[in-house]
């Protein structure tokens, strides 16, 4: 009999023992690397938004800024006296008013619907 059969057989249970850890730390290491990588890639791209931001932001300034100043009353007024922009003046024909007083009875009372006038949105030749 060969009592050496024993001897001489492979681990099987170490073995796998030491495959798995060996899988484990490497998949760890994995996927330490890629969460690494893919912070690395958000940062980037918020640092990019942030700046598109800061430009989109610094060009409505701007923005903002010409368009005070093409509505002043001196830049208007300026262009009404060059001829630019031309105004018709409002006549009191074309005016409605209507009494806001306390209570709607004394507004009906104050002012009746034959006292109101139509106003027309027509551009006028002149």
């Amino acid at each position: 009999m060969n009592r050496r059969k024993h001897a001489n057989t492979v681990p099987v249970a170490a073995l796998v023992r030491w495959v798995v850890a060996a899988f484990f730390l490497c998949t760890a290491g994995l996927c330490y690397v890629y969460f690494k990588n893919q912070m690395q890639t958000t940062g980037n791209d918020i640092r990019e938004l942030e700046t598109e931001l800061a430009s989109i932001r610094a060009q409505d300034d701007t923005e903002r800024a010409q368009i005070d100043k093409l509505s002043s009353q001196s830049y208007l007024q300026r262009r009404l006296a060059e001829g630019f922009i031309h105004l018709t003046p409002i006549t009191d024909s074309n005016i409605v008013r209507v009494h806001t007083g306390g209570s709607l009875q004394r507004a009906a009372a104050a002012a009746s619907l034959d006292d109101l006038q139509p106003v027309s949105n027509r551009i006028v030749a002149q």
